[in-house]
């Protein structure tokens, strides 16, 4: 298949992000390779937030309108495996930083409420080796990211419980790229992944906290490519 036909990337960003925590690997991957989403309620999408993660992947399922690789950051790993469940178009699912459940401690939802963001949480989402660069650009936009669009996302987090169902029954090869220095995705994800589907592959990345992408995008770039080659032989 040639560069012109090749399969395109979708993103889905994470809990309260926007497109914009892809800008790291675009410069990487090119203009041309990829779809960037805003989900609902979300940077530039001013449509209605959805309430659970199976509505976001409704919503998603309605607008792929050729065959693609859907690559899913923490929460929007949720919304990839279940729009890989509804929609032919989706060849092949890339979990960054995600697995099929990511449960949220009711303080935090608690702290969100309250119209502020974990510092805590913020302070465990980035490898110690992050550039202290990137940490200032991502504190800027934290500080501009609505609590309230954050707090439904970690709701819909905590409240999806089929994820483990869905993961099992999906017949498409699945990609998790996992930060050996994130400390938010549940601890055995590797491994969890591997024995609910025999489908699942798993790159490690060192020296990655919780935003791959965003802290090691030429490597993370390099193992979606690699995914896409593989699925395109």
């Amino acid at each position: 298949m040639g560069k012109n036909n090749a399969l395109k990337f979708v993103f889905i960003h994470g809990a309260g992000g926007t497109k914009n925590k892809w800008r790291s690997i675009i410069p990487v991957l090119g203009e041309n390779e990829n779809i960037c989403l805003d989900l609902p309620s979300h940077g530039e999408n001013k449509a209605e937030q959805c309430e659970t993660i199976e509505d976001y992947a409704n919503v998603l399922s309605a607008s792929l309108t050729e065959d693609c690789i859907v690559v899913g950051h923490s929460m929007g790993g949720l919304v990839a495996l279940e729009l890989g469940a509804r929609s032919d178009k989706v060849k092949g699912i890339v979990l960054a930083a995600s697995s099929y459940k990511l449960p949220v401690h009711p303080n935090i939802i608690a702290t969100l409420r309250e119209g502020t963001f974990p510092d805590f949480l913020f302070r465990a989402s980035y490898a110690k080796g992050a550039s202290q660069d990137l940490l200032e650009e991502e504190e800027q936009e934290l500080d501009n990211s609505p609590t309230d669009v954050a707090m439904k996302d970690f709701q819909a987090c905590d409240n999806y419980k089929i994820g483990k169902e869905t993961l099992k029954q999906l017949q498409k090869p699945i990609l998790a790229v996992i930060g050996d220095e994130d400390r938010l995705i549940p601890p055995n994800t590797e491994e969890e992944l591997k024995a609910l589907n025999p489908h699942v592959q798993v790159a490690k990345i060192e020296g990655a906290g919780h935003y791959i992408a965003l802290e090691k995008p030429e490597e993370f770039v390099n193992h979606i490519l690699q995914f896409r080659k593989v699925l395109e032989e």
